[in-house]
């Protein structure tokens, strides 16, 4: 009896033992990733995964190398090819890559340390010009001094405002302008703006302030010509003419300036609810041409000008 229950003891144990044991997974039938290969881009670590043939997907947990498990960024994937994207050029990273085979069961980690992203493509300066046409709206062209640019990014707000709390939009794959609508008359911006390479990089923000035009812009593209008669002996009809930016104000005052004087306010005016109107009688020594708009009755723009004729 007492052989019996030895052998029956030795047999129990024998089972609990060969139950605990594990392998390298601690006991997870979740197979392990078994190697790593990669390639790299001054922003980009592309990683092929090997083994854990019964994992659905896989959780890569990455970070600057040395970095401790649990606190860096992660990506979930079904792929066996996974491209980890916005890195820093010339930074070592370290990567932890775990088979996920269900809510609850995972494999042990795989390891890859010390990779290194590429030095930068992406070092030339991104700029921007301004433009105007109507008060509710900005014209913007960017330029990228370290050859083509793929596409360009803007975020704005007014003055002061904090980087991240903005408006943010891109231009298009392949083109360098953007119009913003919306936009408060009169008032000052700050824009930052930086350039997507076609190396997948990024460059650093770059601010720019700009003010905007008043609520009654200026009139443009002045012009003008002799209809008929002679300004020698003071018989010319002369035309001037000009472009409002958009809608139509109430009226147009121009003021023409005789002599070598250039200041609007000290010449002869007409109003005229027209973007142009002619003048007859005119000698040659009146020479200088300026334009303003009146919106209402208390609002007027600048004046536009001078036109020297």
């Amino acid at each position: 009896m007492k052989t019996k229950i030895t052998a029956f003891v030795t047999l129990f144990l024998f089972v609990l033992l060969m139950g605990c044991s594990g392998g390298d997974d601690g006991g997870s039938s979740c197979g392990k990733v078994k190697s790593v290969s990669f390639s790299t881009t001054p922003a980009a670590v592309t990683l092929y995964l090997t083994g854990g043939n019964n994992a659905n997907s896989f959780k890569v947990e990455y970070g600057p190398s040395g970095f401790v498990q649990g606190t860096g960024a992660s990506v979930v994937t079904s792929n066996t090819q996974v491209e980890i994207t916005e890195l820093i050029p010339s930074t070592t990273y370290d990567f932890y890559i775990t088979g996920i085979c269900s809510a609850s069961e995972s494999s042990a980690p795989y390891k890859l340390s010390s990779v290194t992203t590429q030095a930068s493509q992406c070092t030339g300066t991104t700029s921007v010009q301004f433009g105007q046409l109507a008060p509710d709206q900005i014209d913007l062209q960017f330029t990228y001094s370290g050859g083509y640019a793929e596409y360009y990014e803007v975020e704005y707000g007014t003055a002061g405002f904090t980087l991240g709390t903005g408006t943010k939009t891109t231009t298009s794959f392949g083109t360098s302008s953007k119009n913003l609508t919306g936009i408060q008359a009169s008032t000052t911006y700050d824009f930052y703006v930086r350039s997507y390479c076609v190396s997948g990089e990024k460059t650093p923000y770059v601010k720019f302030t700009y003010t905007t035009m008043g609520g009654c812009p200026k009139p443009f593209n002045l012009s003008s010509w002799i209809v008929s008669g002679s300004c020698n002996n003071g018989t010319a009809t002369r035309a001037f003419s000009w472009s409002y930016p958009t809608g139509r104000p109430q009226s147009y005052t121009i003021s023409i300036v005789q002599g070598a004087t250039d200041n609007p306010e000290n010449g002869n005016t007409f109003e005229t609810s027209e973007a142009g109107i002619s003048i007859t009688n005119m000698f040659c020594n009146w020479r200088v041409f300026y334009v303003k708009a009146n919106c209402t009755g208390t609002d007027s723009s600048e004046w536009a000008g001078p036109y020297y004729f």
